[in-house]
């Protein structure tokens, strides 16, 4: 089985379209996405349409949460909510936190149990550092398969413990950001680039491939500027956060 994974598209439709159109070529049998899918300052409406036309098994991401949970109002948020129709709110709220593909991959956005929790990750130093095997296994104490794709924390990675191994596909469309919860810290991926992964399962064995493709970021860019995120804007194009910062990506 061929499985393409995505995640954390936040609404970047030209992200999105482009890996679409890698995928059609690597012949693949499944594409699952691991939730964050709609919300961001660019293409929500756009982004829904593209993932209900292609077949994707999605998850809900925190922020998908966001969306249709009530709560504070950003700007950002009040952007998305107005963008989307019901049918996009209906498919987020019917969406769910984690799933087991075919018996042999357990999927995640954040962690098994939380959906804000770095799987792989700990903040450290105002940046993300990789968990111990031992960590990263308490977190997985529940969960069968030996494959766990997972998503969130938008770097690309690959993690072995003496038990499984996890994939972080990377994010779609988000390539840098900058939080502060739990504590504040800096994600950057250092170049505008759309990432993903297909993973070919024989039996218990798997082999990866890590993905990062060019697309047109410049115009995503300037949806999120006109959309009064100049930080997204900056991500979009570099990889980076700016030095001033700007604020949490759900803002």
């Amino acid at each position: 089985m061929r499985v393409a994974v995505l995640s954390d598209i936040h609404g970047n439709s030209w992200a999105l379209e482009r890996v679409l159109r890698d995928v059609e070529k690597r012949k693949v049998d499944r594409l699952v996405d691991l939730g964050d899918s709609l919300y961001g300052p660019l293409d929500p409406r756009g982004t829904f349409r593209l993932i209900r036309s292609s077949g994707l098994t999605s998850l809900a991401g925190n922020e998908d949460r966001l969306i249709v949970e009530r709560g504070r109002v950003t700007p950002t948020l009040r952007f998305v909510r107005e963008d989307l129709d019901e049918e996009a709110a209906a498919w987020l709220r019917a969406l769910p936190r984690t799933r087991v593909l075919d018996g042999l991959v357990f999927m995640c956005h954040g962690t098994p149990r939380s959906d804000t929790t770095y799987l792989l990750e700990r903040v450290h130093d105002g940046g993300l550092s990789v968990k111990t095997p031992g960590l990263i296994e308490a977190l997985l104490r529940d969960v069968g398969p030996r494959l766990v794709f997972c998503g969130h924390s938008h770097v690309p990675r690959l993690v072995g413990t003496p038990r499984r191994l996890v994939l972080n596909p990377g994010s779609v469309g988000c390539p840098a950001y900058d939080d502060d919860r739990p504590s504040y810290h800096r994600v950057e991926n250092h170049s505008g680039l759309a990432h993903y992964a297909v993973v070919e399962i024989d039996g218990g064995a798997a082999a990866v491939e890590r993905i990062a493709l060019a697309y047109e970021c410049a115009a995503a860019a300037e949806r999120a500027a006109r959309n009064g995120r100049p930080d997204w804007a900056h991500w979009l194009v570099t990889g980076r956060v700016s030095r001033a910062g700007f604020g949490p990506r759900s803002a």
